[in-house]
């Protein structure tokens, strides 16, 4: 075993207090190199740089760029990265207790990426909040009857870098970076990263909780925003069709996400203009919003009723 096994990045602006929990979920050990990258915050680090010279681990960059987002401050951090597997954490979530036990049988595996069920916690009331049901249900799926199907619908639905443990030569081989945009900067790295990761492991066990009412961008509402998430699917419905074969392209039921984002536009209020502006952009690129598994009433069902409860918590949280 190399004597930095695991990469932990880190992406950071104006949360000092959960980046210090975070990092203090986090073992002060030899095998795991932590590298957290500061976006440029507008608020005193002096507790952030205090508690980063009491850990032998801990390396604290600053995004310099000259590109501000999330996406640029991952890039920073991957040319740091020297360990045989990177997990991704945002500074507001945590690694959960005994996560350290769950990831330890897959790291001498020959596996790409592995993928760990997630659990969430919303940080204004300490309950569990909706936001890893879908993947967690995915997840679980997949664990439970790893058939193609299963897997490739897990594979390209749960495209958010945490709770994952993927393999650093799979991005540094094949050059995947984050874009660098305001949002959905993620996207197309996960979904390229799970292209190239043809040997998925999968655990039942628990490492990570991601949190909401943080500084998430997810609980934002934002015309131009919504306008870039509307963007990058197209790039990924795009690079799907092109890479996939038929039989795994209609498993990432990417028609149906499609469909979705035309919901969003009722659901926010956009108006017919922003309609017809996605129509135009789907027709252009021959993006479908047709998904025979949603003639399933079952499917249906479910789908509708964690969507609802995806809504009503971004509600809960959403600025005025």
């Amino acid at each position: 075993m190399s004597k930095c096994q695991i990469s932990v990045v880190v992406p950071h602006y104006n949360s000092p207090d959960l980046l210090i929990k975070l990092l203090e979920s986090i073992p002060d050990t030899d095998n795991i190199e932590v590298i957290a990258v500061d976006d440029n915050s507008t608020v005193d680090l002096t507790s952030i740089h205090d508690y980063v010279e009491q850990r032998s681990n801990v390396q604290f960059y600053v995004n310099n760029s000259g590109v501000k987002n999330a996406g640029a401050s991952r890039n920073v951090a991957l040319k740091h990265v020297t360990g045989v597997w990177t997990l991704f954490a945002d500074s507001d979530d945590f690694f959960v207790d005994g996560w350290m036990e769950a990831l330890t049988p897959f790291l001498d595996s020959d596996y790409d990426m592995v993928y760990f069920p997630p659990t969430s916690m919303d940080l204004k009331t300490g309950e569990v909040s909706s936001r890893h049901v879908m993947y967690m249900e995915m997840i679980l799926k997949a664990y439970e009857n790893p058939t193609l199907k299963n897997i490739t619908e897990m594979k390209f639905a749960f495209c958010s870098p945490w709770s994952k443990l993927i393999r650093t030569a799979i991005m540094k081989d094949n050059n995947i970076t984050f874009d660098e945009v305001a949002v959905s900067n993620d996207i197309m790295c996960l979904t390229k990263c799970a292209y190239y990761s043809k040997n998925v492991g999968l655990s039942d066990k628990t490492i990570y909780c991601v949190t909401r009412g943080g500084n998430s961008l997810t609980t934002n509402k934002d015309e131009k925003r919504f306008d870039t998430r509307v963007e990058v699917f197209v790039n990924r419905y795009i690079y799907a069709r092109e890479h996939l074969s038929k039989k795994e392209f209609r498993y990432t039921h990417l028609d149906r996400q499609a469909l979705g984002k035309l919901v969003d536009v009722f659901i926010e209020k956009w108006g017919p203009k922003k309609f017809f502006w996605i129509s135009k952009l789907y027709i252009k690129n021959r993006i479908y919003i047709f998904d025979w598994g949603l003639l399933n009433p079952v499917t249906l069902f479910h789908k509708a009723k964690v969507e609802l409860q995806w809504w009503m918590d971004i509600k809960k949280h959403r600025k005025a």
